[in-house]
């Protein structure tokens, strides 16, 4: 049971992260290689911290170390399949600032627990685009099996997060569930008009 969650959230995760590149490859898909490197440095800073504040204990941190690996297979889908420039855009901008900052704090304070909560306030903020992106155009741009893959992930992430002895890896799983049925709670409602509408 231990070790089953785990081996589980990766091999999802996993999943998905292929998929997602096959359809790069595929061209039916052109995410923008700005996100993903945010979503790279996001998640890496977190895992980084969160290591160090907890011990190494890579358990409890499934869903933290298989979110780096995802976001480097689809960067590296993008690199190679895709003919995308790097342009960050204004909120993009702000968030790598805040990053930098971050990271500033981190290493003058010596504090990764500290540094991992504000990162995940972050990360938390990285969202907003795909919310906003919802609600003004009124309607589902999103993948339901992409976002449903990775809530189920997440879901199954909690059990060794819990058994973690540590609350950063709750936190966590818990900010990347709550945001994550925000998002697909708007799929569905917009979806749902845009039938009533028919």
């Amino acid at each position: 049971m231990v070790n089953l969650f785990p081996l589980l959230v990766t091999l999802i995760m996993l999943g998905f992260g292929f998929w997602y590149a096959f359809q790069v490859f595929k061209k039916k898909t052109k995410p923008a290689l700005s996100t993903w490197l945010i979503m790279f440095i996001g998640t890496s800073l977190s895992l980084i911290t969160y290591l160090l504040a907890s011990g190494w204990k890579f358990r409890g941190g499934i869903l933290n170390i298989v979110d780096v690996l995802v976001t480097v297979i689809i960067i590296t889908a993008i690199l190679l399949w895709s003919k995308v420039k790097v342009r960050f855009r204004p909120f993009e901008k702000w968030y790598l600032l805040t990053a930098g900052l971050i990271t500033i704090f981190w290493l003058l304070t010596k504090n990764p627990f500290g540094a991992n909560l504000l990162i995940q306030v972050l990360i938390l903020i990285g969202y907003f685009p795909t919310i906003q992106k919802l609600i003004s155009e009124k309607q589902n741009t999103e993948s339901f099996s992409a976002w449903l893959i990775a809530y189920s992930a997440g879901v199954l992430a909690l059990y060794p997060a819990i058994n973690s002895g540590s609350i950063l890896p709750v936190i966590y799983v818990g900010r990347t569930l709550v945001m994550q049925s925000i998002i697909i709670f708007l799929m569905y409602y917009y979806e749902q008009k845009a039938k009533a509408g028919k």
